[in-house]
Protein backbone atom coordinates (compact mmCIF):
# COMPACT_ATOMS: atom_id res chain seq x y z
CA UNK A 1 0.00 0.00 0.00
CA UNK A 2 3.32 2.30 0.67
CA UNK A 3 4.57 1.69 -2.89
CA UNK A 4 0.89 2.21 -4.39
CA UNK A 5 0.23 5.71 -1.93
CA UNK A 6 3.86 6.52 -3.45
CA UNK A 7 2.55 5.58 -7.17
CA UNK A 8 -0.87 7.63 -6.65
CA UNK A 9 1.69 10.67 -5.76
CA UNK A 10 3.71 10.26 -8.51
CA UNK A 11 0.49 10.27 -10.73
CA UNK A 12 -1.22 13.22 -8.89
CA UNK A 13 1.41 15.47 -9.92
CA UNK A 14 1.53 14.35 -13.75
CA UNK A 15 -2.00 15.03 -14.01
CA UNK A 16 -1.47 18.64 -11.99
CA UNK A 17 1.03 19.24 -14.22
CA UNK A 18 -1.36 18.69 -16.96
CA UNK A 19 -3.92 20.94 -15.91
CA UNK A 20 -1.33 23.93 -15.24
CA UNK A 21 0.96 22.61 -18.45
CA UNK A 22 1.56 25.56 -20.45
CA UNK A 23 2.29 26.19 -24.13
CA UNK A 24 6.07 26.00 -23.46
CA UNK A 25 8.21 26.65 -26.77
CA UNK A 26 9.84 23.74 -28.19
CA UNK A 27 13.23 24.24 -29.96
CA UNK A 28 12.69 23.72 -33.38
CA UNK A 29 9.61 21.90 -35.19
CA UNK A 30 7.70 18.83 -33.14
CA UNK A 31 9.24 17.21 -35.25
CA UNK A 32 12.78 17.46 -33.42
CA UNK A 33 11.30 17.26 -30.36
CA UNK A 34 9.97 13.77 -31.29
CA UNK A 35 13.08 12.63 -32.42
CA UNK A 36 14.67 13.61 -29.80
CA UNK A 37 11.78 12.44 -27.19
CA UNK A 38 11.60 8.81 -28.95
CA UNK A 39 15.19 8.56 -27.59
CA UNK A 40 14.80 9.33 -23.87
CA UNK A 41 11.33 6.95 -24.04
CA UNK A 42 13.21 3.95 -25.16
CA UNK A 43 15.46 4.93 -22.03
CA UNK A 44 12.40 5.45 -19.70
CA UNK A 45 10.21 2.51 -21.01
CA UNK A 46 12.81 -0.26 -21.36
CA UNK A 47 11.97 -3.99 -20.75
CA UNK A 48 8.75 -4.40 -18.06
CA UNK A 49 10.88 -5.46 -14.76
CA UNK A 50 7.94 -8.57 -13.97
CA UNK A 51 10.21 -9.97 -11.01
CA UNK A 52 8.24 -7.93 -8.88
CA UNK A 53 10.76 -6.04 -7.35
CA UNK A 54 10.24 -2.53 -5.50
CA UNK A 55 10.60 0.76 -6.70
CA UNK A 56 12.90 3.54 -5.08
CA UNK A 57 10.56 6.05 -3.76
CA UNK A 58 12.72 8.55 -5.32
CA UNK A 59 11.77 6.97 -8.77
CA UNK A 60 8.37 8.20 -8.75
CA UNK A 61 8.42 11.48 -7.16
CA UNK A 62 7.64 14.04 -10.37
CA UNK A 63 8.11 17.87 -9.21
CA UNK A 64 4.79 19.71 -11.10
CA UNK A 65 4.56 22.51 -13.38
CA UNK A 66 2.68 25.11 -12.84
CA UNK A 67 1.43 27.00 -15.83
CA UNK A 68 -2.09 27.19 -17.31
CA UNK A 69 -2.23 26.79 -21.12
CA UNK A 70 -5.84 28.22 -21.15
CA UNK A 71 -5.66 31.48 -19.64
CA UNK A 72 -1.65 32.26 -20.38
CA UNK A 73 -0.60 30.33 -23.63
CA UNK A 74 1.76 32.31 -24.96
CA UNK A 75 6.10 32.59 -23.05
CA UNK A 76 8.30 34.36 -21.87
CA UNK A 77 11.23 34.31 -24.22
CA UNK A 78 13.49 34.76 -21.57
CA UNK A 79 12.83 31.22 -20.06
CA UNK A 80 15.10 29.91 -22.12
CA UNK A 81 18.88 31.47 -22.69
CA UNK A 82 18.74 29.94 -25.92
CA UNK A 83 15.14 31.19 -26.89
CA UNK A 84 15.90 34.86 -25.80
CA UNK A 85 19.12 34.99 -27.76
CA UNK A 86 16.99 33.32 -31.32
CA UNK A 87 13.48 34.54 -30.84
CA UNK A 88 12.23 37.58 -31.55
CA UNK A 89 7.88 37.38 -31.80
CA UNK A 90 5.41 39.77 -33.92
CA UNK A 91 2.35 40.88 -32.47
CA UNK A 92 -0.71 42.12 -34.42
CA UNK A 93 0.52 45.50 -34.67
CA UNK A 94 3.85 44.94 -35.58
CA UNK A 95 2.38 42.84 -38.67
CA UNK A 96 -0.27 44.88 -39.44
CA UNK A 97 2.38 48.21 -40.04
CA UNK A 98 4.87 45.91 -42.12
CA UNK A 99 1.94 44.66 -44.08
CA UNK A 100 0.74 48.16 -44.97
CA UNK A 101 4.37 48.62 -46.16
CA UNK A 102 4.96 45.85 -47.81
CA UNK A 103 1.65 44.66 -49.56
CA UNK A 104 2.17 44.93 -53.51
CA UNK A 105 -1.82 46.00 -53.85
CA UNK A 106 -1.53 48.49 -51.57
CA UNK A 107 1.09 50.27 -53.37
CA UNK A 108 -0.58 49.36 -57.13
CA UNK A 109 -3.79 50.98 -55.94
CA UNK A 110 -2.17 54.52 -54.53
CA UNK A 111 -0.60 53.80 -58.27
CA UNK A 112 -3.54 53.87 -60.06
CA UNK A 113 -5.17 57.01 -57.83
CA UNK A 114 -2.06 58.63 -59.27
CA UNK A 115 -2.86 57.94 -62.72
CA UNK A 116 -6.51 59.03 -61.89
CA UNK A 117 -5.36 62.22 -60.46
CA UNK A 118 -3.16 63.27 -63.53
CA UNK A 119 -6.17 62.18 -65.67
CA UNK A 120 -7.99 64.42 -63.88
CA UNK A 121 -5.75 67.47 -64.88
CA UNK A 122 -5.59 66.16 -68.51
CA UNK A 123 -8.84 66.56 -69.64
CA UNK A 124 -9.44 70.20 -68.46
CA UNK A 125 -6.96 71.55 -70.45
CA UNK A 126 -7.62 73.92 -73.53
CA UNK A 127 -6.31 72.96 -76.99
CA UNK A 128 -2.97 74.37 -77.86
CA UNK A 129 -3.16 77.24 -80.68
CA UNK A 130 -2.20 76.49 -84.41
CA UNK A 131 0.33 78.85 -85.87
CA UNK A 132 1.16 78.15 -89.44
CA UNK A 133 1.82 80.22 -92.97
CA UNK A 134 -0.09 81.07 -95.64
CA UNK A 135 1.29 82.24 -99.29
CA UNK A 136 -1.17 82.99 -102.64
CA UNK A 137 -0.29 83.39 -106.25
CA UNK A 138 3.02 82.23 -105.50
CA UNK A 139 3.65 81.28 -109.60
CA UNK A 140 3.88 85.24 -110.05
CA UNK A 141 6.34 87.18 -108.36
CA UNK A 142 5.07 90.21 -108.86
CA UNK A 143 0.96 90.04 -107.07
CA UNK A 144 2.29 86.94 -104.67
CA UNK A 145 1.01 87.23 -100.93
CA UNK A 146 2.94 85.82 -98.01
CA UNK A 147 1.51 85.66 -94.41
CA UNK A 148 1.20 84.16 -90.99
CA UNK A 149 -1.47 83.04 -88.77
CA UNK A 150 -2.68 82.04 -85.48
CA UNK A 151 -5.97 79.74 -84.96
CA UNK A 152 -7.54 78.51 -81.65
CA UNK A 153 -10.28 76.25 -80.97
CA UNK A 154 -13.02 78.22 -78.03
CA UNK A 155 -14.32 75.26 -76.35
CA UNK A 156 -18.04 76.41 -75.24
CA UNK A 157 -20.34 74.65 -72.88
CA UNK A 158 -17.53 74.32 -70.01
CA UNK A 159 -17.20 71.05 -71.33
CA UNK A 160 -13.25 70.98 -70.06
CA UNK A 161 -14.56 72.17 -66.81
CA UNK A 162 -17.57 68.82 -66.66
CA UNK A 163 -14.34 66.68 -68.13
CA UNK A 164 -12.27 67.88 -64.51
CA UNK A 165 -15.54 67.08 -62.82
CA UNK A 166 -16.59 63.38 -64.39
CA UNK A 167 -12.18 62.56 -63.86
CA UNK A 168 -12.29 64.27 -59.83
CA UNK A 169 -15.31 61.46 -58.86
CA UNK A 170 -13.43 58.57 -60.52
CA UNK A 171 -10.17 59.94 -58.67
CA UNK A 172 -12.15 60.10 -55.66
CA UNK A 173 -13.32 56.72 -56.40
CA UNK A 174 -9.80 55.26 -57.11
CA UNK A 175 -8.62 57.16 -53.41
CA UNK A 176 -11.58 55.08 -52.09
CA UNK A 177 -10.48 51.88 -53.92
CA UNK A 178 -6.95 52.07 -51.77
CA UNK A 179 -8.76 52.46 -48.42
CA UNK A 180 -11.05 49.29 -49.77
CA UNK A 181 -7.39 47.32 -50.38
CA UNK A 182 -5.82 48.70 -47.31
CA UNK A 183 -8.63 47.45 -45.23
CA UNK A 184 -8.71 44.54 -47.07
CA UNK A 185 -5.12 43.69 -46.33
CA UNK A 186 -5.83 44.49 -42.34
CA UNK A 187 -8.68 41.90 -41.99
CA UNK A 188 -7.01 39.50 -44.13
CA UNK A 189 -3.92 39.86 -41.69
CA UNK A 190 -6.13 39.57 -39.00
CA UNK A 191 -7.93 36.89 -39.78
CA UNK A 192 -4.72 35.05 -40.26
CA UNK A 193 -2.76 36.05 -37.34
CA UNK A 194 -6.12 34.86 -35.33
CA UNK A 195 -5.81 31.92 -36.56
CA UNK A 196 -1.94 31.48 -36.64
CA UNK A 197 -2.41 32.31 -32.81
CA UNK A 198 -5.00 29.35 -32.21
CA UNK A 199 -2.67 26.77 -33.98
CA UNK A 200 0.00 28.51 -31.76
CA UNK A 201 -1.95 27.20 -28.49
CA UNK A 202 -3.18 24.24 -29.88
CA UNK A 203 0.31 23.01 -30.85
CA UNK A 204 1.82 24.55 -27.69
CA UNK A 205 -0.90 22.62 -25.48
CA UNK A 206 -0.36 19.57 -27.55
CA UNK A 207 3.21 19.08 -27.07
CA UNK A 208 2.78 19.68 -23.45
CA UNK A 209 0.04 17.05 -22.95
CA UNK A 210 2.61 15.13 -24.89
CA UNK A 211 5.06 15.52 -22.05
CA UNK A 212 2.50 14.65 -19.82
CA UNK A 213 1.69 11.57 -21.33
CA UNK A 214 5.14 10.37 -21.95
CA UNK A 215 5.33 10.69 -17.82
CA UNK A 216 2.43 8.65 -17.67
CA UNK A 217 4.53 5.72 -19.49
CA UNK A 218 6.39 6.36 -16.77
CA UNK A 219 4.12 6.01 -14.28
CA UNK A 220 2.57 3.03 -15.58
CA UNK A 221 5.71 0.90 -16.24
CA UNK A 222 6.95 1.94 -12.43
CA UNK A 223 3.47 0.62 -11.32
CA UNK A 224 3.75 -2.74 -13.44
CA UNK A 225 7.37 -3.27 -11.54
CA UNK A 226 5.72 -2.68 -8.12
CA UNK A 227 2.92 -4.89 -9.06
CA UNK A 228 0.80 -2.22 -8.11
CA UNK A 229 -0.28 -2.13 -12.19
CA UNK A 230 -1.03 -4.51 -15.30
CA UNK A 231 0.44 -4.51 -18.66
CA UNK A 232 -2.77 -3.23 -20.11
CA UNK A 233 -2.64 -0.04 -18.05
CA UNK A 234 1.27 0.13 -19.96
CA UNK A 235 0.34 -0.27 -23.55
CA UNK A 236 -2.86 2.06 -22.76
CA UNK A 237 -0.69 4.98 -21.97
CA UNK A 238 1.82 4.17 -24.56
CA UNK A 239 -0.76 3.85 -27.36
CA UNK A 240 -2.19 7.26 -25.48
CA UNK A 241 1.25 8.92 -26.29
CA UNK A 242 1.39 7.71 -29.76
CA UNK A 243 -1.72 9.06 -30.25
CA UNK A 244 -0.96 12.50 -29.06
CA UNK A 245 2.47 12.72 -30.30
CA UNK A 246 0.49 12.33 -33.74
CA UNK A 247 -1.78 15.63 -32.65
CA UNK A 248 0.93 17.10 -31.61
CA UNK A 249 2.54 16.56 -35.31
CA UNK A 250 -0.40 17.44 -37.36
CA UNK A 251 -0.66 21.09 -34.58
CA UNK A 252 2.45 21.57 -35.99
CA UNK A 253 2.02 21.56 -39.62
CA UNK A 254 -1.47 23.43 -39.32
CA UNK A 255 0.54 25.90 -37.47
CA UNK A 256 2.94 26.34 -40.09
CA UNK A 257 0.69 26.41 -43.03
CA UNK A 258 -1.38 29.43 -41.01
CA UNK A 259 2.33 31.44 -40.64
CA UNK A 260 3.30 30.97 -44.13
CA UNK A 261 0.03 32.36 -44.88
CA UNK A 262 0.25 34.94 -42.78
CA UNK A 263 3.54 35.73 -44.04
CA UNK A 264 2.64 35.67 -47.59
CA UNK A 265 -0.21 38.28 -47.18
CA UNK A 266 2.39 40.61 -44.54
CA UNK A 267 5.07 39.84 -47.18
CA UNK A 268 7.33 38.70 -44.22
CA UNK A 269 10.78 37.05 -45.13
CA UNK A 270 10.71 34.38 -42.27
CA UNK A 271 9.35 30.91 -43.51
CA UNK A 272 9.98 29.50 -39.96
CA UNK A 273 7.40 30.67 -37.58
CA UNK A 274 7.99 33.10 -35.15
CA UNK A 275 6.38 33.38 -31.98
CA UNK A 276 3.31 35.46 -32.04
CA UNK A 277 2.67 37.93 -28.69
CA UNK A 278 -0.55 38.55 -28.73
CA UNK A 279 -4.08 36.74 -27.03
CA UNK A 280 -7.27 35.67 -28.35
CA UNK A 281 -9.09 38.62 -27.01
CA UNK A 282 -12.82 38.08 -26.17
CA UNK A 283 -15.12 40.34 -27.51
CA UNK A 284 -17.92 41.97 -24.74
CA UNK A 285 -21.05 40.62 -25.89
CA UNK A 286 -22.74 39.87 -28.99
CA UNK A 287 -23.91 42.90 -30.70
CA UNK A 288 -27.33 43.76 -32.88
CA UNK A 289 -26.57 42.54 -36.50
CA UNK A 290 -28.86 45.08 -37.71
CA UNK A 291 -27.14 48.46 -36.21
CA UNK A 292 -23.88 46.79 -37.60
CA UNK A 293 -24.67 46.89 -40.82
CA UNK A 294 -25.63 49.94 -40.69
CA UNK A 295 -22.76 50.95 -39.44
CA UNK A 296 -20.78 48.84 -41.65
CA UNK A 297 -22.73 50.74 -44.67
CA UNK A 298 -22.20 53.81 -43.45
CA UNK A 299 -18.43 53.69 -43.02
CA UNK A 300 -17.52 51.02 -45.87
CA UNK A 301 -14.67 52.19 -48.29
CA UNK A 302 -16.28 49.86 -50.43
CA UNK A 303 -19.78 51.75 -50.44
CA UNK A 304 -17.80 54.86 -50.67
CA UNK A 305 -16.22 53.78 -54.21
CA UNK A 306 -19.40 53.06 -55.61
CA UNK A 307 -21.31 56.36 -54.63
CA UNK A 308 -18.33 58.02 -56.46
CA UNK A 309 -18.75 55.91 -59.21
CA UNK A 310 -22.48 57.17 -59.67
CA UNK A 311 -21.49 60.73 -59.31
CA UNK A 312 -19.20 60.11 -62.35
CA UNK A 313 -21.60 58.58 -64.38
CA UNK A 314 -24.34 61.53 -63.39
CA UNK A 315 -21.56 63.85 -64.53
CA UNK A 316 -20.59 62.22 -67.44
CA UNK A 317 -24.34 62.13 -68.76
CA UNK A 318 -24.45 65.88 -68.02
CA UNK A 319 -21.33 66.24 -70.11
CA UNK A 320 -22.69 64.00 -73.15
CA UNK A 321 -25.78 66.52 -72.80
CA UNK A 322 -23.50 69.58 -73.66
CA UNK A 323 -21.27 67.99 -76.34
CA UNK A 324 -23.27 69.35 -78.97
CA UNK A 325 -22.79 72.96 -77.87
CA UNK A 326 -20.71 74.19 -81.06
CA UNK A 327 -16.79 75.16 -80.54
CA UNK A 328 -15.86 78.31 -82.15
CA UNK A 329 -12.48 78.24 -83.99
CA UNK A 330 -11.06 81.70 -84.95
CA UNK A 331 -8.10 82.63 -87.04
CA UNK A 332 -6.22 85.41 -87.09
CA UNK A 333 -3.81 86.04 -90.26
CA UNK A 334 -1.50 89.04 -90.91
CA UNK A 335 0.90 89.00 -94.75
CA UNK A 336 2.37 91.37 -96.96
CA UNK A 337 0.75 91.75 -101.04
CA UNK A 338 3.00 92.28 -103.25
CA UNK A 339 1.07 93.21 -106.08
CA UNK A 340 -0.11 96.09 -103.76
CA UNK A 341 2.93 96.78 -101.78
CA UNK A 342 0.76 96.74 -99.03
CA UNK A 343 0.23 94.69 -95.60
CA UNK A 344 -3.06 92.75 -94.79
CA UNK A 345 -5.02 91.22 -92.06
CA UNK A 346 -7.19 88.37 -92.17
CA UNK A 347 -10.05 87.42 -89.86
CA UNK A 348 -11.67 83.50 -89.99
CA UNK A 349 -14.81 82.02 -87.72
CA UNK A 350 -16.14 78.87 -88.04
CA UNK A 351 -17.96 76.57 -86.30
CA UNK A 352 -20.29 73.14 -86.81
CA UNK A 353 -23.92 73.11 -87.38
CA UNK A 354 -25.53 70.38 -85.37
CA UNK A 355 -28.18 69.26 -88.14
CA UNK A 356 -27.71 65.75 -87.78
CA UNK A 357 -25.87 64.51 -84.77
CA UNK A 358 -27.61 65.36 -82.06
CA UNK A 359 -25.28 62.81 -80.07
CA UNK A 360 -28.56 61.63 -78.45
CA UNK A 361 -26.42 57.96 -78.56
CA UNK A 362 -24.57 58.66 -76.59
CA UNK A 363 -26.22 60.48 -74.46
CA UNK A 364 -28.73 57.74 -74.06
CA UNK A 365 -25.66 55.75 -73.41
CA UNK A 366 -24.27 57.60 -70.14
CA UNK A 367 -27.81 57.42 -69.17
CA UNK A 368 -27.83 53.72 -68.78
CA UNK A 369 -24.56 53.77 -67.58
CA UNK A 370 -26.07 56.25 -64.38
CA UNK A 371 -28.19 53.52 -64.39
CA UNK A 372 -26.72 50.14 -63.71
CA UNK A 373 -24.05 52.39 -61.01
CA UNK A 374 -27.18 53.66 -58.92
CA UNK A 375 -27.85 49.61 -59.33
CA UNK A 376 -24.40 48.68 -57.92
CA UNK A 377 -24.78 50.65 -55.21
CA UNK A 378 -27.83 48.66 -53.92
CA UNK A 379 -26.11 45.45 -55.19
CA UNK A 380 -23.18 46.38 -52.68
CA UNK A 381 -25.34 46.63 -49.88
CA UNK A 382 -27.61 43.45 -50.13
CA UNK A 383 -23.76 41.78 -50.72
CA UNK A 384 -22.79 43.19 -47.30
CA UNK A 385 -25.98 41.65 -45.94
CA UNK A 386 -25.34 38.52 -47.13
CA UNK A 387 -22.06 38.52 -45.77
CA UNK A 388 -22.79 40.24 -42.92
CA UNK A 389 -25.12 36.77 -42.15
CA UNK A 390 -22.49 33.83 -43.19
CA UNK A 391 -20.12 36.06 -40.75
CA UNK A 392 -22.63 36.52 -38.06
CA UNK A 393 -23.45 33.11 -38.05
CA UNK A 394 -20.06 32.00 -37.35
CA UNK A 395 -19.82 34.46 -34.68
CA UNK A 396 -22.79 33.53 -32.51
CA UNK A 397 -22.22 29.95 -33.13
CA UNK A 398 -18.42 30.55 -31.76
CA UNK A 399 -19.33 32.86 -28.84
CA UNK A 400 -21.61 30.00 -27.83
CA UNK A 401 -18.98 27.36 -27.61
CA UNK A 402 -16.59 29.77 -26.04
CA UNK A 403 -19.17 30.71 -23.16
CA UNK A 404 -19.90 27.22 -22.88
CA UNK A 405 -16.58 26.22 -22.46
CA UNK A 406 -15.34 28.61 -19.98
CA UNK A 407 -18.06 28.64 -18.07
CA UNK A 408 -19.35 25.50 -17.77
CA UNK A 409 -17.16 22.42 -20.12
CA UNK A 410 -13.71 23.51 -19.04
CA UNK A 411 -14.70 24.18 -15.26
CA UNK A 412 -16.30 20.89 -14.79
CA UNK A 413 -13.86 18.61 -16.81
CA UNK A 414 -11.12 20.62 -14.11
CA UNK A 415 -13.31 19.28 -11.48
CA UNK A 416 -13.56 15.97 -12.65
CA UNK A 417 -10.42 15.61 -12.94
CA UNK A 418 -9.30 16.69 -9.75
CA UNK A 419 -12.01 14.25 -8.42
CA UNK A 420 -10.66 11.37 -10.68
CA UNK A 421 -7.05 11.83 -8.60
CA UNK A 422 -8.49 11.82 -5.13
CA UNK A 423 -10.42 8.87 -5.82
CA UNK A 424 -7.02 7.19 -7.59
CA UNK A 425 -5.34 8.58 -4.41
CA UNK A 426 -8.40 6.71 -2.35
CA UNK A 427 -7.71 3.01 -4.42
CA UNK A 428 -11.52 4.26 -5.74
CA UNK A 429 -10.34 4.49 -8.95
CA UNK A 430 -8.42 2.66 -11.54
CA UNK A 431 -5.26 3.94 -13.94
CA UNK A 432 -6.96 4.03 -17.12
CA UNK A 433 -10.13 5.82 -16.05
CA UNK A 434 -7.36 8.61 -15.08
CA UNK A 435 -6.21 8.92 -18.00
CA UNK A 436 -9.69 9.14 -19.43
CA UNK A 437 -10.67 11.79 -17.78
CA UNK A 438 -6.83 13.43 -18.39
CA UNK A 439 -6.89 13.24 -22.00
CA UNK A 440 -10.95 14.49 -21.89
CA UNK A 441 -10.02 17.51 -20.10
CA UNK A 442 -6.95 17.69 -22.89
CA UNK A 443 -9.60 17.59 -25.88
CA UNK A 444 -11.77 19.88 -24.41
CA UNK A 445 -8.61 22.56 -23.85
CA UNK A 446 -7.61 22.09 -27.50
CA UNK A 447 -11.82 22.48 -28.87
CA UNK A 448 -12.18 25.88 -26.53
CA UNK A 449 -8.68 27.27 -28.14
CA UNK A 450 -10.28 26.79 -31.48
CA UNK A 451 -13.42 28.00 -30.56
CA UNK A 452 -11.53 31.30 -29.37
CA UNK A 453 -9.89 31.63 -32.76
CA UNK A 454 -13.03 30.96 -34.79
CA UNK A 455 -14.73 33.95 -32.21
CA UNK A 456 -11.62 36.26 -32.78
CA UNK A 457 -11.62 35.20 -36.76
CA UNK A 458 -15.13 36.29 -36.62
CA UNK A 459 -14.64 39.77 -35.18
CA UNK A 460 -11.98 40.48 -37.32
CA UNK A 461 -14.12 40.12 -40.59
CA UNK A 462 -16.89 42.55 -38.39
CA UNK A 463 -14.16 44.85 -37.63
CA UNK A 464 -12.54 44.94 -40.95
CA UNK A 465 -16.29 45.91 -42.93
CA UNK A 466 -16.35 42.56 -43.74
CA UNK A 467 -13.48 43.07 -46.83
CA UNK A 468 -11.07 40.45 -47.52
CA UNK A 469 -8.99 39.70 -50.49
CA UNK A 470 -5.72 41.31 -49.52
CA UNK A 471 -3.93 40.47 -52.80
CA UNK A 472 -6.51 40.86 -55.33
CA UNK A 473 -5.83 43.51 -57.75
CA UNK A 474 -7.03 46.39 -56.96
CA UNK A 475 -9.67 47.78 -59.62
CA UNK A 476 -9.08 50.69 -62.22
CA UNK A 477 -11.91 52.75 -62.95
CA UNK A 478 -10.05 54.90 -65.05
CA UNK A 479 -10.58 55.25 -68.74
CA UNK A 480 -7.84 57.22 -70.22
CA UNK A 481 -8.19 60.51 -71.22
CA UNK A 482 -10.42 59.86 -74.26
CA UNK A 483 -13.21 62.19 -73.10
CA UNK A 484 -11.02 65.24 -74.00
CA UNK A 485 -10.64 64.73 -77.26
CA UNK A 486 -13.86 64.66 -77.48
CA UNK A 487 -14.54 68.33 -75.89
CA UNK A 488 -13.00 69.62 -79.84
CA UNK A 489 -14.30 69.63 -83.03
CA UNK A 490 -17.91 69.68 -81.77
CA UNK A 491 -18.89 66.24 -83.47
Amino acid sequence: MIQRHIAARGLSAILLTGITAVATPVPGNAADWFQADLASESAVTPDIDRTGAGIPEQSLRIDPVVIDPIDSPSFDPADTASASDQFSGYSLADIESIALQNNPTIRAANAIAAKSEALRYQVGIRPNPILGYFGQQLGDESTDQHGLFIEQEFVRGDKLAINRQVLGHTAAAQHSETMTQKQRVLTDIRIRFYEAMAAQQQRDATLDFAKVANRGVEVAVDRRGAQEGTLIEVLQAKTLLSEVKLAAQQADAVHRGAWRDLASIAGLPEQTPMHLNDTLAKPDGVPDWELVYQEIVASSPEIAVANSIVCEKQSLLKRQKVQMKPNVTAQLGAGYDNGTNSGMINLQLSAPIPVWNQNSGNISAAYADYSRASENVKRIEQQIRSRLARTSQDFDSAWAAVNQYETEIIPQARESLELSEEAYEAGELEFLQVLIVRRSFYESTIRMIQARGNLAQASAKIDGLLLTGGLDTPQDYTDGDGIRGQSFGGQ
